[in-house]
């Protein structure tokens, strides 16, 4: 016949803290990463331009950036 084992325990069911705390405890944080291209806008209109160009006005309104 079918002993029961001492060892063994009746698997219960999880309570949502538990489930909760487990999914905290093993969750993977990740850190933010900082964008490979720096731009600069125009004062005037807006439009984006790269940080390191040499560019003295802008291609849309034509107003000087320095």
């Amino acid at each position: 016949m079918n002993q029961p084992n001492e060892e063994q325990q009746p698997s219960r069911a999880l309570t949502l803290q538990e489930i909760l705390a487990n999914a905290l405890k093993s969750t993977h944080t990740h850190q933010e990463a900082k964008a490979g291209l720096e731009t600069k806008t125009c004062a005037r209109c807006g439009a984006a331009r790269p940080a390191d160009t040499a560019l003295r006005y802008c291609d849309y309104c034509s107003n000087p950036f320095y």
